[in-house]
């Protein structure tokens, strides 16, 4: 089996998947020419490196030794790099993947994530499942966050970006639950098309593709491809971002 990459793929001799003649796995092909059976080994290797990472612990993606903060929500827990290190990953995300990518509204969301840092209040809040799949929501999308980031930090030696990278986006397939999709909302959604973001600079081309097609779908459940010209009295903030959101969907799509 071929290892691939999402962006240039070349996919296995035995993935009956069809991107196109015009895609660039297509191309790659082509320019390669390769041969039945290459990469086997190579291939069959990381397959087993997958199956002990799944079944390892998540340790902490950080540099040094220092072990990662640990903040408890609503029953849940967020494991979180130090402050100044998730600050800068941020800080990353907002300056190389967002004005490409607008999936997310800056300012709610680092509100959610300054709030992270503040003391846990007394009196637990009336929750609901609605809310706990939002919490999960919003720490897998924060990992995302991290994992994207973290390939642009200057503070990552590059020999461990990838590796830090990954052990993020494991951290949020370990939160993320495939009964989420019972339901729908825009955080799934952009939780979706986050993980299809990351999983481009992988060799996880067929996660990439399905992980964007479901997003679509998802989309589309909440009609997010449809304009309503004001039928639906929403404010201008939701309107927006219903807006790039699809958009991302169609970019990554096309």
């Amino acid at each position: 089996m071929q290892q691939s990459d999402a962006l240039a793929t070349v996919t296995s001799t035995g993935d009956e998947c069809l991107y196109g003649g015009s895609s660039t796995i297509a191309f790659v092909r082509h320019v390669a020419g390769q041969t039945p059976g290459q990469g086997s080994l190579q291939s069959s290797a990381s397959r087993r490196k997958a199956n002990v990472t799944q079944q390892v612990p998540l340790v902490s993606p950080t540099v040094g030794t220092s072990p990662d903060i640990i903040l408890g929500r609503n029953e849940r827990v967020a494991l979180l790099p130090h402050r100044r290190s998730a600050d800068n990953y941020l800080h990353c995300f907002w300056e190389f993947v967002h004005p490409v990518f607008p999936v997310l509204h800056k300012t709610s969301f680092m509100s959610r994530y300054e709030a992270l840092w503040l003391p846990e209040p007394e009196t637990p809040r009336n929750g609901s499942d609605t809310t706990d799949v939002e919490d999960v929501m919003f720490t897998s999308n924060l990992n995302l966050v991290f994992a994207l980031g973290c390939q642009y930090s200057g503070r990552v030696p590059s020999t461990q970006k990838t590796a830090m990278a990954n052990d993020f986006y494991q951290r949020a397939r370990h939160l993320f639950l495939f009964d989420i999709l019972d339901s729908t909302s825009i955080s799934i959604v952009q939780m979706l098309l986050l993980t299809g973001i990351y999983l481009q600079s992988t060799r996880s081309a067929s996660r990439c593709w399905n992980s964007v097609g479901l997003a679509i779908r998802v989309a589309q459940s909440l009609g997010l491809h449809l304009d309503y010209a004001g039928l639906r009295p929403e404010s201008q903030l939701k309107k927006e971002m219903r807006r790039r959101i699809w958009h991302t969907c169609v970019v990554l799509d096309k």
